[in-house]
């Protein structure tokens, strides 16, 4: 069912086409950025500043924020406000949200980017490993999505950019790291749950789906595959990525799968195979990659 993408609007299914008046809209209106402290994070919080937005950047590394603040508001005629939180904290999304009424900011687009992964067997992870897992891949996104989407429903206003993976999109292999690509699975679902519910208070919500992209998260993860070990069509800049994330938020499409390093590809392929084969494929690939 999601081969591809999923379009609301728009006659090009492959090329994003944006609302003029939408650009408008968004101008001089702040959006929120989870994981903006580098990657797809980092270069999301650029972008939409690029489009005149005010800029509410969290991560856990301040310091990040701090230099990530500095380069935004010298190039651009923007505000960045930085909250550092650490979203593996059960309470962190409220104190974010917290923050954000108590500086009376009215977000209209929040980005849902923190994420990393795992690639050992989910049986050898303690319980509170899984907890922080779970908190920043999928209960903050919940609880942040959960809590502005009241104030853009009462607004008649916003745009939610869920980040996600092909991972969701084809059959998962093994371990933790398949345990990621359920989630990223639910992810995509949920957005399109919430944007046929939403679509009528003007709220809209899609999820992105880059393959391989020049991140921190191959390190964090504990994959000892280097950028350099792939071969460069099937890698992505996390600046092109943010590109068209954005601009597929902006043109309503619902579950978006970024174009080039092989992705689009990638997900077709899997459709051609039984699943048990491509979880067998994709098993070896990650224990290939420890």
């Amino acid at each position: 069912r999601l081969l591809w993408e999923q379009d609301v609007g728009g006659s090009n299914p492959s090329t994003p086409t944006i609302d003029k008046k939408i650009m408008k809209k968004i101008e001089h209106k702040h959006a929120l950025i989870t994981g903006a402290s580098s990657g797809i994070g980092l270069e999301i919080s650029k972008y939409l500043a690029k489009k005149g937005m005010n800029i509410v950047i969290t991560a856990r590394r301040e310091e990040n924020l701090i230099e990530l603040k500095k380069q935004i508001e010298d190039s651009y005629n923007v505000k960045v406000h930085i909250i550092a939180k650490d979203l593996s904290k059960k309470e962190s999304p409220q104190e974010i949200y917290n923050f954000c009424k108590e500086n009376m900011i009215s977000i209209d687009f929040l980005v849902n980017n923190a994420g990393y992964g795992f690639v050992d067997e989910f049986e050898e992870y303690e319980n509170s490993e899984l907890d922080d897992f779970l908190n920043v891949l999928l209960n903050s996104l919940v609880k942040l999505t959960h809590l502005f989407l009241k104030d853009m429903k009462q607004n008649k206003f916003g745009k939610i950019l869920q980040v996600s993976s092909v991972a969701g999109l084809i059959p998962s292999g093994s371990g933790a790291i398949g345990i990621y690509g359920n989630i990223k699975n639910f992810i995509n679902e949920f957005s399109v749950t919430l944007n046929t519910t939403y679509k009528k208070s003007n709220i809209h919500v899609c999820s992105l789906c880059p393959g391989f992209t020049k991140t921190g998260f191959n390190e964090r993860a504990g994959f000892k595959i280097n950028y350099s070990d792939v071969p460069s069509f099937l890698v992505m800049d996390s600046k092109e990525v943010a590109k068209q994330g954005v601009e597929a938020t902006l043109s309503y499409k619902e579950v978006y799968t970024v174009k080039g390093g092989f992705n689009r590809t990638t997900v077709f392929l899997t459709k051609l195979f039984p699943k048990k084969f491509i979880r067998y494929v994709f098993t070896k690939i990650v224990n290939f990659g420890r």
